[in-house]
Parts: C-alpha cells; sequence; structure tokens
C-alpha cells in the first residue's frame, strides 16, 4: 500500500492531538492538584473514592453523636455530683438534728434549710440539657417531678436515650429519674425520706429524725452508683471517639491517595509532556515544510 503525504500528516496530527491531552491532563493536575478531575480519569478510582467519601460522611456523624452523648453524661454526671452533695448535707443535719439535746425552736431552723434543700432536688430532678429533661426516658420533652413530688402524682418513663456511635452501636445516656428520685408513693425515695425527715423535725420526733439518717445513706449509694455507671460509659465514649478520630484519618487517607495527585511526579510528568508536545510540534513543521515547497514548486 502506497503510503501518501496525507496519511503521514493524519498519522502525524493524531499522535499531536494525543500528547497535547496528556499535557492538557497534567495542566489540569497541577492546578488542581486532584488526580482525578472527572469519572473518566479513572471509573475505578472514583467508585473507591465515592466508597470512602460515603464511610467519612458516616464516621463524621458517628463522631457527632459521640460528642453529644458525652456532653449530656458529662452535664448529667455535674446533676448527680449536686444531688449527692445535697443528700451529703441532708445527712449532716439529720445528725445534727437527731441529737436529743437540740431544742425544738432549732429544728425548726433546720426544717427550714431542709426545705430549701428538697426545693432544689426538685430543681435538679427537671434539669435539662439542651431542651431536654434528662430523668424522664425518652419523653424529654415533659417535665418529670411536680413541685411537690410527694403530693401531686407523677409517673416517669422509663425508656432509654440512645445515640448511635457506630454501625450497629448505640450508648445510653440518660439515667432514670425513679432509681434516682424514686417513684411516686414509693416512701424509701429521696422525696418521701426528705419529707418524713422534715415533718420530724417540725414535731420534734427525735426517734423520727434519726430514722432518716439510715434512709439517706441508703438513697446516697443509689446516686453514687448512677455516677459511677455514668462514669464507666464516658469512659467508653472517650475510646469510641479516639476509635472514630483515627478511622476518619485513615479514611482520608485513603480518600486523598485515589484523588490527590503526587505534585511531585505530575511536575515531571507535565515537563515530559511538555517535552514530547514540543519535539511532535517541530517533527511536524520540518515535515509539512518541505511538502508545502513542493506543492508551491
Amino acid at each position: 500500500m502506497r503510503i501518501t503525504q496525507s496519511m503521514m500528516t493524519s498519522s502525524m496530527m493524531s499522535g499531536l492531538q494525543g500528547n497535547y491531552r496528556r499535557l492538557d491532563k497534567y495542566q489540569e493536575q497541577m492546578m488542581t492538584q486532584r488526580r482525578i478531575n472527572r469519572p473518566s480519569d479513572d471509573p475505578v478510582g472514583v467508585a473507591s473514592a465515592l466508597q470512602y467519601r460515603g464511610q467519612i460522611t458516616a464516621t463524621t456523624q458517628f463522631e457527632q453523636n459521640a460528642e453529644d452523648a458525652d456532653s449530656w453524661l458529662k452535664y448529667g454526671d455535674t446533676v448527680m455530683t449536686e444531688v449527692t452533695q445535697i443528700i451529703q448535707k441532708l445527712s449532716e443535719l439529720a445528725v445534727q438534728g437527731g441529737t436529743d439535746t437540740v431544742p425544738a425552736d432549732a429544728r425548726e431552723n433546720i426544717a427550714a434549710e431542709v426545705d430549701q434543700l428538697f426545693q432544689q432536688l426538685v430543681s435538679l430532678g427537671n434539669s435539662q440539657f439542651k431542651g431536654k429533661y434528662i430523668f424522664n426516658g425518652e419523653r424529654t420533652d415533659e417535665r418529670p417531678f411536680p413541685d411537690d413530688p410527694t403530693q401531686t402524682a407523677y409517673a416517669l418513663d422509663n425508656g432509654e436515650v440512645r445515640y448511635q456511635v457506630g454501625a450497629g452501636i448505640t450508648v445510653s445516656v440518660n439515667t432514670l429519674g425513679e432509681k434516682v428520685f424514686g417513684a411516686y408513693g414509693d416512701a424509701s425515695g429521696i422525696f418521701a425520706v426528705v419529707d418524713n425527715f422534715k415533718k420530724a423535725l417540725l414535731a420534734d420526733d427525735t426517734a423520727g429524725i434519726q430514722s432518716a439518717i439510715p434512709s439517706l445513706q441508703k438513697n446516697l449509694e443509689t446516686t453514687i452508683t448512677s455516677q459511677a455507671e455514668m462514669g464507666g460509659k464516658q469512659n467508653r465514649l472517650e475510646f469510641t471517639l479516639n476509635r472514630l478520630g483515627d478511622l476518619n484519618i485513615n479514611y482520608m487517607d485513603l480518600q486523598s491517595k485515589v484523588e490527590d495527585a503526587d505534585i511531585s511526579k505530575v511536575i515531571i510528568d507535565l515537563k515530559t509532556s511538555e517535552s514530547v508536545y514540543q519535539a511532535s510540534l517541530d517533527t511536524m513543521a520540518r515535515i509539512i515544510r518541505p511538502s508545502l515547497l513542493d506543492f508551491l514548486r
């Protein structure tokens, strides 16, 4: 087959265009610093990158959930610390007021202080974290305790407030109000114990005052146990947050390896492509020039 000038020119133009496309690709990578700028650049790489992006999105959400859960627990821990301190103060007042030598008027003064502490306990029982009541189970939008829980009936929810912190992994953050403060009508609950303690003080009932001491101690132990459980959850969340952070770093590194350009390599490829493209132009110019002269003759 006879190779014509036109065929040679067409072949060289095709090669020149290919060299230009490679040059353009490396120039774009240099400008965007990304190896993949469109799906056609690397279909398999795009699929992997999308997978990593999805994992990063999910892990980031799990991190946010874990941080929210940790914040809830930290707030709950603060509330429980205050409850503990109040019960300890009440125990001290019970010991003080239960002494036989304490006169009735002194017990009335103690009763007034006990009443203030009672109101503080009710307020703590109605504590809210970001607008959500923390001691009413899943009914976080409903106030759990009335102003006087010993006189007005109330019904607490026993559901769990959970945050998803991993694929199929959730953590419960709430402490049940019934466990800490007692259900309505529960004579051993802290509200009933404190109310009876106050009544005994006002009645100048030494035996009644002294009977409050072991009841308060039992409630104190319950509160401390609940607070310790919160601490255990916080420790597990701290581990979870560290693990999620490591996972996200790993996913972002994998995504970067797929999507981002190796700049040092791109610089070399760009310079090589520029040289090849320029050489192609020079070669084509040398071939076309004589052909044009032949035509003019």
